[in-house]
């Protein structure tokens, strides 16, 4: 989010805004209502003993330089980026290189972009592209099996290009973002240029930020910390909101929306109530 040169897809916000500059009212807001704001490295988390097994139920976040001991706990730290691997391609992330399109598709209207990767992710994230932009360039370095449905689906679109068995070279551009990309294809011997405006890259996955966690935690199985409806993990006390989470479904709106059933969850677990009960009940 840091990185994201505007905002699209949250609601109520002016679409200038920067990423940046949302999670700086975002952090004001918490501390304006009473939070502490500490900047700092978390090296080590000690959930400690619920009191009914013979402990006092706190948790403890060890930094360099606090140590905070809570009755709660929430795990936040989101996931890593892929590292770049592709010549340009950290220069010009957030600049018109992308991992989202679901979060930057709407920037490229009538636009041409171009989409890195084989995966059922980057061929989701192409078709929503479709919507938008003017040509997709869609670069895979291998062929494609002939009844991959998700690929027919995405062919099947008249503004998508299919640049078979093709590397991504590099991406260029200059002081405004990324003016387009080198591909090469596998039987030429010259790269050859494309105009694009964004390149959204689909080589490898975000992992979860979870090294300092312990093992007291369930994993999901991509890696992503398990929790119930209530943002809830395993261990009582301890809950888990946005893309630390492992989801399909990496927008700051849905972390928020995490935060916020994670707040309410903690509200029912400090005041002892066992479940939240609905105001209403479809029969």
């Amino acid at each position: 989010l840091a990185i994201t040169s505007t905002i699209a897809n949250y609601p109520g916000v002016d679409p200038t805004m920067s990423g940046e500059a949302l999670l700086d009212n975002m952090r004001q807001q918490a501390v304006d209502y009473g939070a502490e704001y500490h900047r700092n490295q978390v090296f080590m988390v000690d959930f400690g003993e619920e009191i009914e097994n013979g402990g006092d139920g706190m948790k403890t976040v060890y930094t360099p330089d606090i140590t905070v001991r809570s009755k709660v706990l929430v795990l936040a730290t989101g996931a890593l980026g892929r590292t770049p691997a592709f010549k340009g391609e950290g220069e010009y992330l957030g600049k018109g290189v992308s991992y989202c399109a679901t979060c930057d598709g709407a920037f490229y209207q009538e636009s041409p972009v171009a989409v890195v990767g084989v995966t059922q992710e980057a061929m989701e994230e192409a078709e929503f592209l479709t919507k938008f932009a003017s040509t997709v360039h869609w670069i895979t370095p291998t062929p494609i099996a002939e009844d991959d449905v998700h690929a027919k689906e995405l062919l099947a679109h008249e503004n998508v290009k299919h640049w078979v068995s093709t590397r991504l070279m590099e991406v260029q551009g200059d002081a405004s973002g990324v003016t387009g990309i080198e591909i090469k294809q596998r039987k030429e011997e010259e790269s050859e240029h494309l105009d694009v405006e964004g390149v959204f890259i689909y080589a490898a996955g975000s992992k979860p930020i979870t090294d300092y966690i312990s093992s007291q935690i369930d994993f999901e199985e991509n890696g992503g910390v398990s929790v119930n409806t209530e943002m809830a993990t395993n261990v009582p006390g301890v809950y888990a909101i946005g893309d630390i989470r492992n989801t399909p479904f990496k927008q700051v709106v849905v972390a928020a929306g995490d935060g916020c059933v994670a707040a309410m969850s903690i509200d029912r677990y400090l005041k002892g109530r066992k479940s939240i009960k609905v105001d209403w009940i479809h029969q």
